[in-house]
């Protein structure tokens, strides 16, 4: 029976546990908020894994974080290395040694960096993403995904929406006005960054407003608090849960159009 997550999961501690009662020590690089949040995520992805495989989550054996890492292919090896730290925080939260330190995580971690492709692919264009949006079915995993690629189309950038803060979307952050969208970004303590606004203006052309392509999916899939961009099962049933940072790739990947295979014409 594997142990319920808590609420929260804080930053991963010093090796060195403080004396019981002992002031914990101030962090000089406190994680961001996004950092926790992404945590809290890939914890609880852990301890459901955990739950299905019938096995122990707090404290877990690295072997089982091994063949939890083994189980996800499809993500990247940064993805890989924060699912790992996610456990290990987690762990020395409670006073446990950290099982992700075991030669044999550390090896699938290393194995995972050493076959990671070279350079990341260059980001798609917002003409790129309205073609993708364009394509996107009418379906409640269609809809989100329209929504997605025209936002992140409209607010592209380093100074627009990041892929973290995109999927790490909540319903508190919008605001729906007369002539567009309003997104309240957060700040950040570690720069001392104000929380900033964002505007995406509505669209004229049919189909490529991302203002009202995010109308369309929140109003589908039944969200009013919380996350905005949602996982959504293979039956078509919206989950709770928030998508995971590697879903813009995905996503992308998914809904760029293939291109026709040219037949060779043979003369006879």
């Amino acid at each position: 029976m594997t142990a319920p997550p808590p609420e929260a999961v804080a930053a991963d501690p010093p090796a060195t546990l403080p004396r019981a009662g002992a002031p914990a020590p101030l962090s000089r690089a406190a994680p961001a908020a996004e950092t926790l949040r992404l945590y809290r995520a890939d914890w609880h992805a852990f301890a459901s894994w955990c739950d299905a495989e019938q096995l122990e989550a707090l404290p877990a054996a690295p072997a089982t974080v091994a063949r939890f890492l083994a189980s996800l292919p499809s993500l990247s090896a940064g993805a890989l290395a924060r699912r790992a730290a996610a456990i290990a925080a987690q762990h020395r939260q409670h006073g446990m040694a950290s099982p992700a330190s075991d030669p044999a995580v550390t090896a699938l971690l290393r194995h995972a960096r050493h076959t990671a492709m070279p350079h990341r692919p260059p980001s798609a264009l917002p003409a790129q993403l309205s073609r993708m949006a364009a394509s996107c079915p009418r379906d409640l995993a269609g809809l989100r995904d329209r929504a997605l690629l025209l936002l992140a189309g409209a607010v592209p950038g380093r100074a627009g929406l990041r892929r973290a803060a995109l999927v790490g979307l909540q319903i508190e952050q919008l605001r729906f006005t007369a002539t567009g969208l309003e997104l309240t970004l957060p700040g950040d303590d570690r720069t001392d960054a104000p929380p900033r606004v964002l505007i995406v203006p509505c669209d004229t052309r049919p189909g490529g407003c991302p203002v009202q392509a995010l109308r369309d999916w929140l109003e589908a899939s039944a969200t009013r608090f919380g996350p905005v961009f949602r996982k959504v099962d293979r039956w078509g049933n919206v989950e709770h849960r928030t998508l995971g940072i590697d879903a813009v790739r995905r996503i992308i990947a998914r809904r760029t159009p293939r291109r026709p295979r040219r037949h060779r014409v043979t003369s006879s």
